[in-house]
């Protein structure tokens, strides 16, 4: 194994502190919005707390999750609607193909194929790392509250966590509950 041979896969590890999350720049127009590692940053610690509590295979649960944007390193951070559902799935698993290509055999299958369950969505481990996403992208949205971002612009960030992630009972629903826009707090 030669080093140059993972220097893609760091260079593209390092490229997500560079590219912004879009929703943040784009609806809000957040004057120094977090990165897409930032937000992996925060879901993956997030994520090890809440999987622990819960009992799930937390080492599988963080790889997950650190590889869950990682194509964003080459495609950018598209929002809804800018590509079809179709489109975003094809450049992101042309753009793992690449960025895994130059890992050990063994460490490349493993990393796609725990990323191609985070895609299917069909484990109960994947269920929970997207809802861990739109917890995240909830718990981000009341901090750019509290620094004063308007209401109207984060309500449809609260309202997409709510929607997806709905009322199961649990502690990722318990939490989102707490967080409300300001203005929808009694």
């Amino acid at each position: 194994m030669v080093v140059d041979d993972l220097s893609l896969f760091f260079h593209s590890v390092l490229e997500l502190k560079s590219i912004k999350r879009a929703g943040w720049v784009s609806k809000v127009q957040v004057e120094d919005a977090e990165s897409v590692a930032d937000h992996t940053f925060s879901m993956a610690t997030m994520a090890m707390l809440l999987s622990d509590m819960l009992g799930f295979d937390t080492h599988k649960v963080i790889k997950m999750v650190l590889m869950h944007d990682l194509a964003e390193s080459i495609v950018g951070d598209y929002m809804p609607g800018d590509v079809t559902a179709r489109q975003k799935l094809a450049k992101e698993k042309k753009a793992m193909k690449f960025i895994l290509s130059g890992l050990p055999k063994g460490v490349r299958e493993e990393y796609e194929e725990i990323w191609l369950e985070y895609l299917h969505n069909r484990t109960e481990i994947a269920r929970f790392v997207h809802r861990m996403d739109k917890l995240e992208m909830a718990l981000q949205a009341n901090q750019y509250a509290k620094q004063g971002y308007a209401d109207k612009l984060l309500a449809p960030f609260f309202e997409s966590a709510n929607t997806a992630l709905g009322d199961a009972g649990d502690i990722v629903s318990e939490i989102l509950k707490s967080l409300r826009p300001a203005s929808d707090k009694k």
